[in-house]
Protein backbone atom coordinates (compact mmCIF):
# COMPACT_ATOMS: atom_id res chain seq x y z
CA UNK A 1 0.00 0.00 0.00
CA UNK A 2 2.81 2.20 0.71
CA UNK A 3 4.46 2.14 -2.42
CA UNK A 4 1.10 2.86 -4.19
CA UNK A 5 0.44 5.87 -2.76
CA UNK A 6 4.22 6.83 -3.40
CA UNK A 7 4.06 6.57 -7.27
CA UNK A 8 0.43 7.83 -7.42
CA UNK A 9 1.61 10.60 -5.39
CA UNK A 10 4.83 11.45 -7.55
CA UNK A 11 2.75 11.10 -10.59
CA UNK A 12 0.30 14.10 -9.06
CA UNK A 13 3.23 15.95 -8.70
CA UNK A 14 4.59 15.24 -11.83
CA UNK A 15 1.36 16.00 -13.52
CA UNK A 16 0.85 19.47 -11.87
CA UNK A 17 4.74 20.46 -12.61
CA UNK A 18 3.90 20.05 -16.07
CA UNK A 19 0.77 21.72 -15.69
CA UNK A 20 2.44 24.31 -14.34
CA UNK A 21 5.10 24.77 -17.10
CA UNK A 22 2.18 25.20 -19.90
CA UNK A 23 0.34 27.60 -17.60
CA UNK A 24 3.60 29.92 -16.80
CA UNK A 25 3.82 29.90 -20.56
CA UNK A 26 7.44 28.32 -20.36
CA UNK A 27 8.48 26.32 -23.66
CA UNK A 28 8.59 23.07 -24.44
CA UNK A 29 12.84 23.05 -24.83
CA UNK A 30 13.01 24.21 -21.24
CA UNK A 31 10.94 21.74 -19.92
CA UNK A 32 12.93 18.98 -21.92
CA UNK A 33 15.88 21.32 -20.40
CA UNK A 34 14.51 21.02 -17.07
CA UNK A 35 13.85 17.11 -17.28
CA UNK A 36 17.39 16.13 -19.00
CA UNK A 37 18.94 17.92 -15.75
CA UNK A 38 17.38 15.85 -13.28
CA UNK A 39 18.28 12.72 -12.42
CA UNK A 40 15.30 10.39 -12.91
CA UNK A 41 17.17 7.21 -13.19
CA UNK A 42 17.98 4.57 -10.54
CA UNK A 43 21.24 2.78 -10.58
CA UNK A 44 20.11 0.11 -13.54
CA UNK A 45 19.52 3.30 -15.88
CA UNK A 46 15.93 2.27 -15.39
CA UNK A 47 12.92 5.18 -14.90
CA UNK A 48 11.15 4.33 -11.81
CA UNK A 49 8.44 5.13 -10.51
CA UNK A 50 10.42 5.66 -6.43
CA UNK A 51 12.75 7.99 -8.21
CA UNK A 52 10.24 10.07 -9.73
CA UNK A 53 8.80 10.15 -6.66
CA UNK A 54 12.16 11.24 -5.08
CA UNK A 55 13.18 14.13 -7.52
CA UNK A 56 9.30 15.16 -7.73
CA UNK A 57 9.94 17.98 -5.36
CA UNK A 58 13.32 19.07 -7.35
CA UNK A 59 11.19 18.82 -10.45
CA UNK A 60 8.14 21.10 -8.55
CA UNK A 61 11.31 23.78 -7.65
CA UNK A 62 12.55 23.71 -11.24
CA UNK A 63 9.65 24.46 -12.78
CA UNK A 64 9.12 27.57 -10.51
CA UNK A 65 12.39 29.16 -10.69
CA UNK A 66 11.87 28.68 -14.38
CA UNK A 67 8.58 30.16 -14.64
CA UNK A 68 10.02 32.51 -12.71
CA UNK A 69 13.18 33.88 -14.48
CA UNK A 70 10.33 33.97 -17.37
CA UNK A 71 8.15 36.44 -15.31
CA UNK A 72 11.50 38.45 -14.64
CA UNK A 73 12.63 38.61 -18.16
CA UNK A 74 8.81 39.43 -19.34
CA UNK A 75 8.74 42.36 -17.09
CA UNK A 76 12.03 43.73 -18.15
CA UNK A 77 11.07 43.39 -21.59
CA UNK A 78 7.49 45.87 -20.67
CA UNK A 79 9.63 48.12 -18.67
CA UNK A 80 11.94 48.78 -21.54
CA UNK A 81 9.46 48.86 -24.31
CA UNK A 82 7.80 51.70 -21.50
CA UNK A 83 11.04 53.70 -21.00
CA UNK A 84 11.11 53.86 -25.31
CA UNK A 85 7.64 54.95 -25.44
CA UNK A 86 8.05 57.44 -22.88
CA UNK A 87 11.18 58.89 -24.56
CA UNK A 88 9.56 58.83 -27.90
CA UNK A 89 6.28 61.22 -26.05
CA UNK A 90 8.32 63.04 -24.55
CA UNK A 91 11.93 64.02 -26.55
CA UNK A 92 12.85 66.71 -25.20
CA UNK A 93 14.26 65.73 -21.61
CA UNK A 94 17.67 63.97 -22.30
CA UNK A 95 18.95 64.76 -18.99
CA UNK A 96 20.64 61.75 -16.95
CA UNK A 97 18.59 60.85 -14.27
CA UNK A 98 19.18 61.87 -10.61
CA UNK A 99 21.24 60.23 -8.37
CA UNK A 100 18.96 58.26 -5.84
CA UNK A 101 19.53 59.39 -2.25
CA UNK A 102 18.66 55.81 -1.07
CA UNK A 103 21.88 54.24 0.66
CA UNK A 104 23.68 51.95 -1.89
CA UNK A 105 22.90 48.90 0.03
CA UNK A 106 19.71 48.98 -1.31
CA UNK A 107 21.61 47.32 -4.77
CA UNK A 108 23.19 44.67 -2.34
CA UNK A 109 19.34 43.93 -1.18
CA UNK A 110 17.90 43.99 -4.74
CA UNK A 111 20.59 41.74 -6.54
CA UNK A 112 20.04 38.01 -5.01
CA UNK A 113 23.10 36.77 -7.32
CA UNK A 114 25.24 38.94 -5.92
CA UNK A 115 24.22 38.27 -2.15
CA UNK A 116 24.32 34.21 -3.16
CA UNK A 117 28.06 34.81 -3.04
CA UNK A 118 28.15 37.59 -0.49
CA UNK A 119 30.99 37.14 1.57
CA UNK A 120 30.14 35.47 5.70
CA UNK A 121 32.06 35.56 8.44
CA UNK A 122 32.36 32.76 10.96
CA UNK A 123 32.97 34.20 13.91
CA UNK A 124 33.33 31.61 17.58
CA UNK A 125 32.53 33.23 21.19
CA UNK A 126 33.98 31.46 23.50
CA UNK A 127 32.33 32.31 26.99
CA UNK A 128 35.34 31.50 29.30
CA UNK A 129 35.33 28.67 31.88
CA UNK A 130 32.86 26.64 32.57
CA UNK A 131 32.23 23.35 35.05
CA UNK A 132 31.83 22.12 38.38
CA UNK A 133 35.39 23.02 38.87
CA UNK A 134 35.75 19.65 41.71
CA UNK A 135 39.08 18.97 40.08
CA UNK A 136 40.15 21.93 38.23
CA UNK A 137 39.42 25.09 39.89
CA UNK A 138 40.11 27.19 36.52
CA UNK A 139 36.73 25.94 34.80
CA UNK A 140 35.16 28.39 37.79
CA UNK A 141 37.16 31.21 36.75
CA UNK A 142 37.65 34.04 38.92
CA UNK A 143 35.49 34.39 42.20
CA UNK A 144 34.98 37.62 43.87
CA UNK A 145 31.67 39.12 45.25
CA UNK A 146 29.84 35.41 45.96
CA UNK A 147 30.33 35.66 42.16
CA UNK A 148 31.70 33.28 39.80
CA UNK A 149 33.49 34.45 36.34
CA UNK A 150 32.06 31.54 33.73
CA UNK A 151 28.64 32.83 34.33
CA UNK A 152 29.21 36.38 33.55
CA UNK A 153 31.49 35.14 30.80
CA UNK A 154 28.27 33.12 29.26
CA UNK A 155 25.85 36.00 29.72
CA UNK A 156 28.21 38.67 27.68
CA UNK A 157 29.06 35.62 24.77
CA UNK A 158 25.13 35.81 24.39
CA UNK A 159 24.56 38.85 24.45
CA UNK A 160 27.44 39.80 21.91
CA UNK A 161 25.94 36.85 20.04
CA UNK A 162 22.44 38.38 19.89
CA UNK A 163 23.78 41.27 18.49
CA UNK A 164 26.07 40.22 15.87
CA UNK A 165 23.32 38.16 14.55
CA UNK A 166 21.33 41.37 13.63
CA UNK A 167 24.66 42.32 11.25
CA UNK A 168 25.17 41.12 8.24
CA UNK A 169 27.54 38.96 5.87
CA UNK A 170 28.28 36.83 9.86
CA UNK A 171 27.58 33.46 11.42
CA UNK A 172 28.08 33.28 14.77
CA UNK A 173 28.51 30.43 17.31
CA UNK A 174 29.26 29.92 21.03
CA UNK A 175 31.80 26.94 22.38
CA UNK A 176 29.26 26.67 24.90
CA UNK A 177 26.01 27.40 25.81
CA UNK A 178 25.68 26.17 29.39
CA UNK A 179 27.96 25.56 32.52
CA UNK A 180 29.58 23.13 30.54
CA UNK A 181 33.10 22.07 31.17
CA UNK A 182 35.28 21.81 28.27
CA UNK A 183 39.49 22.06 27.57
CA UNK A 184 41.44 24.42 25.82
CA UNK A 185 41.66 22.19 22.67
CA UNK A 186 38.18 21.16 22.76
CA UNK A 187 37.23 24.80 22.33
CA UNK A 188 39.66 25.44 19.14
CA UNK A 189 38.24 21.85 17.58
CA UNK A 190 35.02 23.38 17.56
CA UNK A 191 35.94 25.95 16.23
CA UNK A 192 37.54 24.24 13.34
CA UNK A 193 34.52 22.40 12.42
CA UNK A 194 32.49 25.25 12.09
CA UNK A 195 35.08 26.55 9.54
CA UNK A 196 35.55 29.60 12.32
CA UNK A 197 37.66 32.84 10.82
CA UNK A 198 38.05 33.60 14.01
CA UNK A 199 37.50 33.25 17.89
CA UNK A 200 36.83 35.56 20.61
CA UNK A 201 37.41 34.19 24.27
CA UNK A 202 35.45 36.34 26.72
CA UNK A 203 36.84 37.11 30.47
CA UNK A 204 36.78 39.07 33.63
CA UNK A 205 40.11 39.91 35.06
CA UNK A 206 41.52 39.84 38.64
CA UNK A 207 44.86 40.30 40.30
CA UNK A 208 46.97 38.77 43.17
CA UNK A 209 47.14 42.79 44.90
CA UNK A 210 43.24 43.40 44.17
CA UNK A 211 44.76 46.85 42.54
CA UNK A 212 44.37 46.77 39.16
CA UNK A 213 42.07 48.12 36.77
CA UNK A 214 41.21 48.11 32.97
CA UNK A 215 40.27 45.97 29.80
CA UNK A 216 42.80 44.58 27.96
CA UNK A 217 43.42 41.88 24.75
CA UNK A 218 45.85 39.40 24.14
CA UNK A 219 46.60 37.85 20.98
CA UNK A 220 49.10 35.63 18.97
CA UNK A 221 52.47 37.18 18.64
CA UNK A 222 52.93 35.85 14.86
CA UNK A 223 52.19 36.62 11.39
CA UNK A 224 48.76 37.02 10.38
CA UNK A 225 47.19 35.88 13.74
CA UNK A 226 48.76 38.87 15.47
CA UNK A 227 47.41 41.40 12.65
CA UNK A 228 44.20 40.07 13.06
CA UNK A 229 43.87 39.59 16.31
CA UNK A 230 45.65 43.22 16.89
CA UNK A 231 43.21 44.33 14.51
CA UNK A 232 39.70 43.14 16.31
CA UNK A 233 41.36 44.25 19.98
CA UNK A 234 41.76 47.45 19.00
CA UNK A 235 38.24 47.67 17.79
CA UNK A 236 37.05 46.47 21.10
CA UNK A 237 39.25 48.17 23.33
CA UNK A 238 37.71 51.49 21.43
CA UNK A 239 34.21 50.44 22.63
CA UNK A 240 35.10 49.66 26.09
CA UNK A 241 36.96 52.52 26.62
CA UNK A 242 33.94 54.65 25.14
CA UNK A 243 32.38 52.65 28.05
CA UNK A 244 34.30 54.01 30.66
CA UNK A 245 37.15 51.10 31.19
CA UNK A 246 40.61 52.43 31.32
CA UNK A 247 42.55 50.71 28.54
CA UNK A 248 45.70 48.33 28.89
CA UNK A 249 45.90 47.90 25.76
CA UNK A 250 46.58 45.02 23.28
CA UNK A 251 49.25 42.70 24.06
CA UNK A 252 51.27 39.55 23.72
CA UNK A 253 52.88 37.09 26.33
CA UNK A 254 55.13 34.15 25.50
CA UNK A 255 56.07 30.89 27.00
CA UNK A 256 59.65 29.85 28.39
CA UNK A 257 59.48 27.94 24.61
CA UNK A 258 58.50 30.65 22.46
CA UNK A 259 55.24 29.56 21.56
CA UNK A 260 52.23 32.03 22.56
CA UNK A 261 51.51 31.01 26.25
CA UNK A 262 47.55 31.37 26.26
CA UNK A 263 45.89 27.86 25.26
CA UNK A 264 43.20 29.03 23.74
CA UNK A 265 45.45 31.04 21.92
CA UNK A 266 47.91 28.18 20.76
CA UNK A 267 45.47 25.61 19.77
CA UNK A 268 43.86 27.45 17.57
CA UNK A 269 46.57 29.04 16.31
CA UNK A 270 47.89 25.19 15.56
CA UNK A 271 44.63 24.54 13.54
CA UNK A 272 45.27 27.59 11.51
CA UNK A 273 42.63 30.37 13.11
CA UNK A 274 43.26 33.65 15.00
CA UNK A 275 42.03 33.74 18.38
CA UNK A 276 42.18 36.53 20.76
CA UNK A 277 41.40 37.12 24.72
CA UNK A 278 39.44 40.24 25.78
CA UNK A 279 40.10 40.78 29.09
CA UNK A 280 36.93 42.82 30.36
CA UNK A 281 38.18 44.27 33.27
CA UNK A 282 38.66 43.15 37.03
CA UNK A 283 35.86 41.92 39.22
CA UNK A 284 37.99 42.43 42.48
CA UNK A 285 38.18 46.27 41.32
CA UNK A 286 35.03 48.75 42.45
CA UNK A 287 35.25 51.22 39.43
CA UNK A 288 35.40 48.13 36.89
CA UNK A 289 33.07 46.11 38.94
CA UNK A 290 30.04 48.96 38.64
CA UNK A 291 31.06 48.49 34.50
CA UNK A 292 29.74 44.64 34.70
CA UNK A 293 28.04 44.14 38.28
CA UNK A 294 24.11 44.13 36.91
CA UNK A 295 22.67 41.53 33.66
CA UNK A 296 22.16 44.98 31.89
CA UNK A 297 25.94 46.36 32.76
CA UNK A 298 26.83 43.03 31.38
CA UNK A 299 24.33 43.00 28.45
CA UNK A 300 25.91 45.93 27.21
CA UNK A 301 29.72 44.99 27.65
CA UNK A 302 28.43 41.84 24.59
CA UNK A 303 27.16 44.61 22.61
CA UNK A 304 29.99 46.77 22.82
CA UNK A 305 32.08 43.81 22.19
CA UNK A 306 29.86 43.34 19.16
CA UNK A 307 29.89 46.88 17.98
CA UNK A 308 33.53 46.46 17.79
CA UNK A 309 33.91 43.31 16.17
CA UNK A 310 31.27 44.62 13.56
CA UNK A 311 33.53 47.96 13.12
CA UNK A 312 36.89 46.40 12.20
CA UNK A 313 35.15 43.74 9.39
CA UNK A 314 32.79 46.80 8.31
CA UNK A 315 29.79 45.00 8.75
CA UNK A 316 26.08 46.70 8.85
CA UNK A 317 23.04 46.12 10.73
CA UNK A 318 20.44 44.61 8.55
CA UNK A 319 22.11 44.60 5.30
CA UNK A 320 24.42 42.20 3.42
CA UNK A 321 26.92 43.29 1.60
CA UNK A 322 28.22 41.93 -1.98
CA UNK A 323 31.69 42.26 -0.88
CA UNK A 324 32.97 43.85 2.65
CA UNK A 325 35.58 46.33 3.11
CA UNK A 326 38.79 45.54 2.33
CA UNK A 327 41.46 45.84 5.28
CA UNK A 328 45.01 46.99 5.85
CA UNK A 329 46.21 44.36 8.23
CA UNK A 330 50.22 44.73 8.82
CA UNK A 331 51.59 41.48 9.23
CA UNK A 332 54.38 41.37 11.61
CA UNK A 333 57.59 39.80 9.81
CA UNK A 334 59.35 39.29 13.34
CA UNK A 335 57.79 37.47 16.64
CA UNK A 336 55.78 41.00 18.66
CA UNK A 337 57.26 40.00 22.20
CA UNK A 338 55.96 41.55 25.10
CA UNK A 339 57.80 43.81 27.52
CA UNK A 340 59.04 41.87 29.93
CA UNK A 341 60.98 44.98 32.08
CA UNK A 342 59.98 47.22 33.95
CA UNK A 343 60.32 51.08 33.40
CA UNK A 344 63.44 52.55 33.93
CA UNK A 345 64.54 55.85 34.82
CA UNK A 346 62.00 56.28 37.74
CA UNK A 347 63.11 58.71 40.09
CA UNK A 348 60.92 62.23 41.89
CA UNK A 349 61.19 64.91 43.73
CA UNK A 350 58.96 67.33 45.81
CA UNK A 351 58.62 71.17 46.00
CA UNK A 352 56.88 72.68 48.83
CA UNK A 353 54.24 74.98 47.80
CA UNK A 354 52.16 77.86 49.08
CA UNK A 355 49.57 76.37 50.18
CA UNK A 356 51.89 73.78 52.70
CA UNK A 357 51.56 70.90 50.70
CA UNK A 358 54.17 69.35 48.41
CA UNK A 359 54.24 68.75 44.81
CA UNK A 360 55.37 65.60 43.38
CA UNK A 361 57.50 64.89 40.52
CA UNK A 362 57.38 61.13 39.44
CA UNK A 363 59.17 60.23 36.69
CA UNK A 364 59.31 57.03 34.43
CA UNK A 365 60.20 56.04 31.08
CA UNK A 366 59.25 52.30 29.65
CA UNK A 367 60.74 52.27 25.66
CA UNK A 368 59.12 48.79 25.25
CA UNK A 369 55.18 49.36 26.19
CA UNK A 370 54.13 52.73 27.96
CA UNK A 371 53.66 53.56 31.95
CA UNK A 372 50.74 52.89 33.17
CA UNK A 373 50.46 53.34 36.60
CA UNK A 374 51.64 54.87 39.73
CA UNK A 375 51.31 54.81 43.72
CA UNK A 376 53.03 55.37 46.82
CA UNK A 377 53.44 54.54 50.41
CA UNK A 378 53.79 57.03 53.51
CA UNK A 379 55.07 54.20 55.64
CA UNK A 380 58.10 53.00 53.92
CA UNK A 381 55.78 50.37 51.98
CA UNK A 382 53.28 48.24 54.67
CA UNK A 383 50.83 50.39 52.78
CA UNK A 384 50.06 52.09 49.47
CA UNK A 385 47.37 53.91 47.71
CA UNK A 386 44.98 53.18 45.71
CA UNK A 387 46.32 52.77 41.83
CA UNK A 388 46.76 55.86 39.89
CA UNK A 389 46.91 56.44 36.30
CA UNK A 390 49.66 57.66 34.85
CA UNK A 391 49.04 61.56 33.35
CA UNK A 392 51.52 62.54 30.66
CA UNK A 393 54.39 60.89 29.20
CA UNK A 394 57.42 60.68 31.04
CA UNK A 395 56.56 62.74 33.50
CA UNK A 396 53.40 62.92 36.24
CA UNK A 397 52.69 65.43 39.08
CA UNK A 398 50.01 65.03 41.85
CA UNK A 399 50.51 67.25 45.52
CA UNK A 400 50.99 65.60 48.75
CA UNK A 401 50.15 66.72 52.43
CA UNK A 402 53.32 65.49 54.18
CA UNK A 403 54.64 66.73 57.65
CA UNK A 404 58.27 65.33 57.66
CA UNK A 405 57.98 62.15 59.33
CA UNK A 406 56.92 59.76 56.48
CA UNK A 407 58.81 57.07 54.62
CA UNK A 408 58.00 57.67 50.98
CA UNK A 409 58.11 54.89 48.42
CA UNK A 410 56.74 55.48 45.19
CA UNK A 411 55.77 52.94 42.51
CA UNK A 412 55.61 53.03 38.68
CA UNK A 413 54.00 50.57 36.45
CA UNK A 414 53.89 49.73 32.53
CA UNK A 415 50.66 48.16 31.27
CA UNK A 416 52.17 44.42 32.02
CA UNK A 417 51.63 44.99 35.07
CA UNK A 418 56.08 45.24 35.69
CA UNK A 419 56.64 48.17 38.47
CA UNK A 420 59.91 49.81 39.83
CA UNK A 421 60.09 51.30 43.53
CA UNK A 422 62.13 54.24 44.49
CA UNK A 423 62.52 55.17 48.00
CA UNK A 424 63.19 58.28 49.92
CA UNK A 425 67.11 59.03 51.18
Amino acid sequence: MRGRRRRKRAGRIFLTGLLFLLVSGISVGTAAIIWIGINTKDRSGTITGPVIFAQSEQIWDACVEAALDQERKLAAAEKEQSGQQKAEEDPGDTREPEASTESSELSDTENPADLRNAPKLRIVLDPGHGGPGLTDEQELGAIYRDTYEKYLTLEIARAMGEELSEYGNVEVFLTRNSDQALTLKERAAYAESVGADLLVSLHLNASLEHNFYGSEVFVSAFERFHALGAGVGNSILEELTDYGFVSKGVKTRLGSKGADYYGIIRECKALGIPALIVEHGYMDEDSDWSRMSSPEARQALGRRDAAGLAAYFGLEKGVIQAGLPVRNEQIPTAVVRPDTTPPEEVWYQKELQRDGRYLITLHGVDRESRVMYYDYSLDGGQTYSPLKLWAGEDVTQFPLSLTGTEQLVFRVYNNYELRTAVEEG
